[in-house]
């Protein structure tokens, strides 16, 4: 089952079970989700959390009732989980713009419709529900300054260097893309990844991209200038929401989530394959002005998955 057959499954389950009291643990666990990756793909493609659709789809039966029953409006309340028909007037005057007595008396036109997921595969992109989470890019002729380590935690370190080089040259970094990549792999040896506290020895670059004049230099701010990675790339957000059992974040563990999108879309998509025999991918790390003063974590990711054309 991929995660947009258990997505679909989720959702009936939610439906099915509306009037009661519903299970966000098994409601993830049908998406073959963790629960904070479920609620983030989730509000990324409905807009709304599951918590919001569960609320306004059990208003729209609640507006219903007002039209087609006689029943008390503290009685109709309560059905659809609300501790008062004060809460509830202000819910319904939130969600249709109009007071209880005001819709039992006039109907409303507002309607919710259960919520349908639509992939569509265009134009090199996957868009769900006219959102495009993965879509192709293609990088030539682009130039970058490097940053490398070969050590326990490479990517620290490399990323520390960068960091340190950009607050003495570069003052509109925040306006740069950065991109990093394990040549070897994160485990060069064939280890397994486990969690985010795992620490091996692989070599990292670090990559700034230049623009304008700068990329017709031989060499920058004191660093020699090198070609960027070219071609064509699956690229795709990544949300931080994978964590290992100490509740640490797992940065990789949560890129391994995303990498899902790419292998439905190829599924999918005629005329191109992957092209990373040994599973190297790039990272795009998105800086803001206080990663560089503080470190930390960055601001966001995107992954680039190298792809040729068959």
């Amino acid at each position: 089952m991929d995660y947009t057959e258990g997505l679909i499954l989720s959702i009936s389950y939610i439906e099915d079970n509306l009037f009661d009291e519903i299970d966000h643990e098994k409601a993830a666990r049908i998406a073959g989700m963790s629960q904070s990756t479920y609620r983030c793909f989730f509000l990324l493609i409905a807009d709304m959390t599951p918590d919001e659709y569960i609320r306004k789809l059990r208003l729209q039966y609640a507006v219903k009732g007002l039209i087609d029953t006689n029943r008390a409006v503290v009685d109709i309340a309560v059905k659809y989980g609300y501790n008062s028909a004060a809460a509830f007037s202000r819910a319904v005057r939130n969600f249709t713009g109009n007071s209880p007595s005001k819709i039992r008396k006039e109907g409303s036109p507002v309607c919710f419709p259960k919520l349908n997921f639509q992939i569509v595969i265009k134009e090199g992109e996957m868009v769900v529900n006219e959102t495009a989470i993965v879509k192709i890019e293609e990088h030539k002729n682009e130039k970058v300054v490097c940053f490398y380590a070969d050590c326990v935690d490479p990517e620290n370190e490399a990323w520390g260097k960068m960091s340190e080089w950009c607050k003495k040259n570069i003052p509109d970094r925040t306006a740069r893309r950065y991109v990093g990549v394990a040549e070897k792999g994160h485990h060069p040896q064939g280890e397994e990844h486990q969690n985010a506290s795992e620490h091996i020895k692989h070599p990292y670059k670090a990559m700034m991209y230049l623009i304008g004049d700068e990329c017709s230099c031989e060499e920058f701010c004191g660093l020699k200038v090198e070609d960027a990675p070219s071609g064509l790339f699956l690229v795709n957000d990544v949300t931080l929401n994978q964590f290992d059992e100490n509740d640490n974040l797992d940065i990789a563990l949560s890129m391994m989530k995303a990498s899902e999108a790419f292998v439905e879309f190829m599924k999918n998509t005629e005329g191109y394959e992957f092209d990373c025999p040994l599973g190297i991918f790039y990272e795009e790390h998105i800086f803001s002005e206080k990663w560089f003063q503080n470190s930390g974590v960055p601001n966001g990711f995107r992954m680039w998955v190298p792809i040729v054309k068959k």
